[in-house]
């Protein structure tokens, strides 16, 4: 699967990791957004994803921290954070998003450990 961004926290592991992603052939584009970092504000995020996707763009990567990671794929997938994801440092999580309101209507298709993407 390839990308048609990579959007990262600005903090400095989170910034390797995605130049890691972008260094394997995942994208060629690659940007930071201080949403992502922690703290990042959820709302801010959303509109910015709507006008991103206005633009024809569907591959999304993001790269940023926990717990706010998991917190936002809850939201996007049952409307309400519930403290089930558990996302460990390196995980992904994959998430269908739809393009007029996400929160809540998301669908969950990958939650991987980090360890998982080692082996093999």
């Amino acid at each position: 699967m390839t990308f048609d961004l990579i959007l990262t926290s600005p903090l400095v592991r989170a910034r390797q990791t995605a130049e890691i992603l972008q260094a394997c052939g995942l994208c060629d584009l690659l940007e930071e957004s201080v949403y992502l970092a922690p703290g990042g504000d959820f709302d801010s995020w959303l509109k910015w994803l709507q006008e991103w996707q206005s633009n024809q763009e569907s591959r999304l990567a993001i790269v940023g921290h926990e717990p706010d990671l998991g917190e936002w794929a809850e939201k996007l997938v049952w409307g309400e954070v519930r403290y089930r994801l558990i996302v460990k440092k390196a995980g992904v999580i994959g998430l269908f998003l739809p393009e007029d309101d996400p929160v809540g209507q998301s669908q969950l298709f990958w939650l991987t450990p980090p360890r998982l993407l080692l082996e093999g």
